[in-house]
């Protein structure tokens, strides 16, 4: 069992005293992950994979562990790992290699459901526009869940991408990963998993899980900002060709018959434009193996028996609106609720000022909100491995103290 108060003392900035739930947005980082970064910085550093001098080899061999530790964790290899950004420059870069592959064309299909962030909505919002295709859109049932018993009159023989989120970063819904991916596989879908709020929670293989490609980001799991990670299965990473091209994704670029000739490098190089975040690896690496260390399997039904607490204690609430589904099983780590009618931000200022660190607004996902009932958005409370049950004693408390001092203020 995870022991969330030992955990605590790695975090200097929980020593200030605020109730930090924000993960869903960003997590806080333990002293190793910036210690880790502070020392390859400081006595390390060089680019990587183009130099034969010392600590250039020494940080490319770095840069590579990285890819292997992160592979580790997610049950793949590392040529299948590429580092971007963040999740929204790796639902891109799945989009743009889909299209630029000519894997999309006039008259087919795309599939998504209302549900998904922005990140996961927009890309192939575009890419079907290029190609001419059709952008589908699953239905929701009213707790915001997608309609998946309607998944097989969505697919068609026409369908050629299957892209949705792995867990709600508005309801913690977590999806059936497995049964969707194998009935995409049946009318030979690719399918695209964002799991921006999933690796970080639960574990995962995505070879396992059927997907094709997958996408997350370092800062939503104990690593920094400014890496994220494409994994794509070695087969697809094998074949296709990269969207963007650039120092370190070419083996050879030469003239041949008047004509510039290109001969890509392997995966996951040739996906990886110009000189990648080679700090922020060191930081992702130590980050996951920090994450491993507590065990996935721990942190999962942390968070569980958190969320199960959090939905009770805020369901005695009669002035509290839960957003999606009450059942804490179908929920990991967050909970979306408004207050007695207020707007969210001044209910999240509110609850600021008593030591409360929450989300609100529409968290990129607009349409979700729309359809739950809440255009103006929602306040949303996301749980770590660093939370224990006092800080959803004091949320609860503070939510009280806002409504009986403030109900009347901040309405819609």
């Amino acid at each position: 069992m995870l022991d969330c108060r030992r955990i605590r003392e790695d975090f200097p900035e929980l020593e200030t005293g605020v109730v930090f739930l924000d993960n869903a947005a960003s997590t806080l980082k333990p002293r190793s992950v910036v210690e880790a970064m502070a020392d390859f910085s400081i006595k390390r550093y060089a680019n990587v994979h183009r130099g034969v001098y010392k600590i250039s080899l020494e940080a490319s061999k770095a840069y590579e562990d990285a890819h292997e530790a992160v592979a580790k964790f997610i049950g793949g290899r590392w040529s299948e790992v590429i580092f971007t950004r963040n999740s929204t420059e790796a639902l891109q870069l799945a989009a743009l290699t889909v299209y630029a592959n000519k894997m999309l064309g006039r008259g087919d299909e795309v599939l998504i459901t209302m549900a998904e962030h922005h990140s996961n909505m927009l890309p192939w919002l575009r890419v079907a526009e290029m190609a001419g295709a059709r952008l589908k859109v699953l239905p929701l049932d009213g707790e915001g869940i997608p309609r998946w018993d309607l998944l097989d009159e969505y697919l068609t023989r026409r369908t050629r991408v299957v892209a949705f989120g792995h867990i709600s970063n508005v309801t913690g819904y977590k999806s059936p990963v497995r049964e969707i991916a194998r009935r995409a596989k049946e009318v030979g879908a690719i399918v695209v998993l964002d799991s921006a709020q999933g690796v970080p929670h639960t574990p995962v293989n995505f070879r396992s899980m059927g997907v094709d490609m997958a996408a997350f980001s370092g800062h939503k799991m104990l690593g920094p900002t400014g890496i994220g990670v494409l994994w794509m299965r070695e087969d697809l990473a094998e074949t296709l060709n990269p969207p963007l091209g650039g120092g370190g994704t070419v083996e050879r670029v030469e003239m041949v018959d008047g004509s510039i000739k290109i001969s890509w490098e392997r995966p996951p190089w040739k996906f990886e434009a110009g000189t990648p975040p080679i700090i922020e690896a060191i930081g992702l690496m130590e980050a996951v193996n920090y994450l491993s260390r507590i065990g996935m399997d721990n942190v999962e039904e942390h968070e569980r028996r958190l969320t199960k607490v959090l939905l009770e204690k805020l369901g005695e609430l009669d002035y509290v609106e839960i957003l999606g589904p009450r059942s804490h099983e179908r929920r990991q780590g967050i909970v979306a609720f408004n207050i007695g009618g207020m707007k969210p931000d001044w209910a999240g200022l509110a609850l600021s000022r008593r030591g409360i660190a929450v989300r609100t607004g529409l968290h990129c996902a607009h349409i979700l909100h729309d359809h739950l009932g809440s255009p103006q958005g929602s306040v949303r409370a996301s749980l770590y491995i660093y939370n224990c049950i006092d800080d959803i004693e004091k949320l609860v408390d503070a939510v009280e103290h806002v409504y009986k001092r403030h109900g009347g203020e901040g309405k819609h």
